[in-house]
């Protein structure tokens, strides 16, 4: 039977051969070894040489016939971690990535910077709550509001806080058309901004697997944004509040355009990510 370490180079080779990048492959290959022995990355280095169990080849195989088949490995295992916590993901929501991540960081340094106490912040196309359960858990008192129009997205997020313990009021709606949604300290949003062209050019994971709902932003990417940005004055306060979306480096200057028109008096910038392309509208209202 082959060792821990010859079963970690036969699954890199797998996953090279089907155009899996080297560095993602190596790194998904001692994931999935980890996840399978229920080794920490400490003893997984120490049991190089030890015999990979007879109990883990079957599953080993299954999961890596899906990802040859360029199925995510989150939806796979059906987690992904996010801001330092494991969330369900399953294929009706999109995967986390570590760029969303800094639409925390902004939320929690406005909260901060402006001696925010229970800041109301809605969480607009939640999908699977990671936005929201994150922010209630690093600010505490806030008073989350969560929105996603499709129901069994909002179950899977329910589930997510149930496990986190977090306390978010959950509504099936279209935020950008519901007056009922309004005197927000903190708009936040994820929403699809993807030009529909060019959602086949991108990676097989995401083109074949992930819901095109969550990443069709229509022909110029701007289907949700668009409205999204002029529903803002009804529902943000006046000041101190801020509104933090996440967009595509394509659509910055329509973005830009849209939301200098509805919003005259705010600051208005543009966040890079952590690639340095233009990737979170940041409109203050001061």
């Amino acid at each position: 039977m082959p060792t821990i370490a010859e079963t970690i180079r036969q699954t890199t080779t797998r996953l090279l051969d089907v155009g899996i990048p080297p560095d993602e492959a190596s790194i998904e290959s001692r994931f999935i070894i980890r996840r399978l022995c229920n080794l920490t990355q400490a003893q997984l280095l120490a049991d190089y040489e030890n015999q990979f169990p007879d109990y883990a080849i079957s599953n080993l195989n299954d999961i890596i016939t899906r990802r040859e088949v360029r199925e995510p490995l989150a939806y796979i295992l059906g987690e992904k971690e996010f801001y330092g916590r494991n969330f369900k993901v399953d294929a009706n929501v999109l995967i986390p990535r570590p760029e969303t991540e800094q639409l925390i960081d902004l939320c929690i340094q406005f909260t901060e910077q402006n001696h925010l106490s229970a800041p109301k912040i809605c969480d607009i196309g939640t999908g699977s709550g990671i936005i929201a359960i994150t922010l209630d858990k690093e600010i505490p008192d806030a008073q989350i509001t969560a929105t996603d129009i499709d129901p069994s997205v909002l179950e899977l997020a329910r589930t997510n806080a149930e496990s986190h313990n977090a306390n978010i009021r959950f509504t099936l709606q279209d935020a950008t058309r519901d007056a009922q949604l309004e005197d927000f300290d903190i708009i936040v949003s994820n929403p699809p901004y993807i030009r529909s062209r060019a959602i086949e050019t991108l990676q097989p994971e995401v083109r074949d697997w992930e819901p095109r709902q969550a990443l069709d932003g229509g022909h110029d990417g701007m289907d949700i944004l668009r409205p999204l940005i002029q529903s803002l004055p009804d529902m943000l306060r006046e000041a101190p509040a801020a509104a933090f979306i996440e967009i595509d480096p394509p659509v910055v200057n329509p973005c830009l355009a849209i939301a200098r028109a509805t919003l005259p008096a705010a600051d208005i910038q543009i966040h890079h990510d952590y690639a340095g392309l233009e990737r979170i509208l940041v409109i203050l209202r001061n």
